[in-house]
């Protein structure tokens, strides 16, 4: 059985480290939306894209709604083709 999703983004700090509460739980929400159904892998690469969201964040100033939406501009709509890890 796989673990929560939820937990596993939860127990990782780094994920959301240096972001702000707010920012924080944008993309903890968005994350834990998108993992409900997908596989395990899935969910690693959900993590590492986590990851990354909150690197550019951090180090260009770009606000996380606005990365959010730039992923979901790239995912097009078509559900999550860039999960294919």
């Amino acid at each position: 059985m796989m673990e929560d999703p939820i937990h596993l983004f939860l127990e990782d700090e780094a994920l959301t480290e240096g972001l702000t509460d707010e920012e924080a739980q944008a993309l903890l929400s968005w994350l834990v939306d998108l993992a409900q159904g997908a596989t395990l892998e899935e969910v690693h690469h959900l993590r590492r894209l986590g990851h990354e969201i909150t690197r550019l964040s951090r180090d260009y100033g770009v606000p996380v709604e606005e990365l959010i939406g730039l992923v979901e501009l790239a995912w097009d709509e078509g559900g999550l083709p860039g999960l294919k890890a």
